[in-house]
């Protein structure tokens, strides 16, 4: 009705694997004189620009609370430590009660600051620092220390016999890791006891191999599993599915591996639990090809006018 305008809107796509896809379509007409004589169609993948834009705004809110928070968070619990250690032996009427309460203090401003730190982690990531490192090395660090923290989870490693050199930062890769292991303690954790029926024992395998080229950390449990719906926000700021989580640790290492020029991969374990897999490029050169996790949305994330365009330096 108004050839003169261009329409546009925003299209979203279900896809079978429970993503979703973000399409702006934009619909131009060509006219000749005062004639219609057809129309251009234009469909451009925005998916990452809407994760990206999004990622950039919780950064600047989650900078804004780690300062405004950490402030006063020390002085409390300074008061309250002191209030603990000069007034407890002084207090006759329910000492108890003193410590409890000043313990609670202290114990609360401790799991504050430990979310405002990660609020800082995801809003000051620093840019990671790349070595040659032997990939086994932070894999084996993280899954000791989950080992000592979780010692009623089973946790198998298969890892290579000889060293896996890679460019990465160590630090960065055994933060990932962490806080993949977290989660699927806290998903083992988390399972359902149906009536009549045992739990089998918790159980997390960590695997490190090549495919394709690639070189994949695969984490394996049997937890309770990733959610279907609105599985593809699970690494976006805030999402989370736990009543305690912040839903900052899969952003984190999403952001991590971003970094490192990697992928993040969520699927489901077969039998039940959650597959999640850390892809790492083959080549650090910028110009080698995708690698296996990511190759089919490289495809997939051209806009027809671009597709218009390298179909016209062909002469088609």
């Amino acid at each position: 009705r108004r050839p003169n305008r261009l329409a546009e809107k925003n299209l979203t796509l279900h896809q079978s694997d429970g993503t979703q896809q973000t399409l702006l379509v934009r619909i131009t007409a060509e006219r000749d004189g005062d004639s219609v004589i057809g129309y251009v169609v234009t469909f451009d993948d925005i998916t990452e620009l809407l994760s990206a834009q999004r990622k950039a705004a919780w950064s600047d809110i989650a900078r804004r609370i780690a300062h405004e928070i950490k402030n006063p968070l020390t002085p409390i619990q300074l008061s309250a430590e002191r209030l603990k250690r000069k007034y407890l032996s002084q207090v006759t009427s329910e000492p108890e009660t003193f410590q409890i309460c000043t313990d609670t203090i202290i114990r609360h401003v401790g799991d504050i600051g430990r979310m405002v730190d990660e609020f800082s982690s995801f809003a000051r990531m620093p840019a990671p620092d790349m070595a040659e490192e032997d990939l086994r090395q932070p894999i084996e660090q993280a899954v000791f220390l989950q080992m000592q923290a979780n010692t009623g989870i089973e946790y198998v490693r298969n890892l290579p016999d000889e060293p896996v050199p890679t460019k990465c930062d160590r630090q960065q890769i055994g933060q990932a890791l962490t806080n993949l292991l977290l989660n699927a303690a806290e998903g083992i954790a988390a399972r359902d006891v149906k009536k009549g029926e045992s739990l089998e024992p918790g159980r997390v395998r960590i695997g490190l191999f090549r495919e394709q080229g690639s070189l994949v950390i695969e984490i394996e449990d049997n937890g309770c599993g990733l959610p279907k719906a609105e599985r593809h926000r699970l690494t976006e700021p805030y999402v989370t599915t736990r009543q305690r989580g912040t839903g900052l640790g899969l952003a984190i290492v999403k952001k991590i591996m971003e970094d490192h020029s990697g992928d993040l991969v969520l699927r489901d374990r077969p039998g039940g639990g959650a597959s999640v897999r850390l892809v790492f490029s083959a080549s650090d050169d910028s110009q080698a090809g995708p690698t296996v996790e990511t190759k089919h949305k490289s495809v997939r994330s051209k806009s027809a006018s671009t597709l218009l365009r390298e179909e016209g330096s062909h002469g088609a």
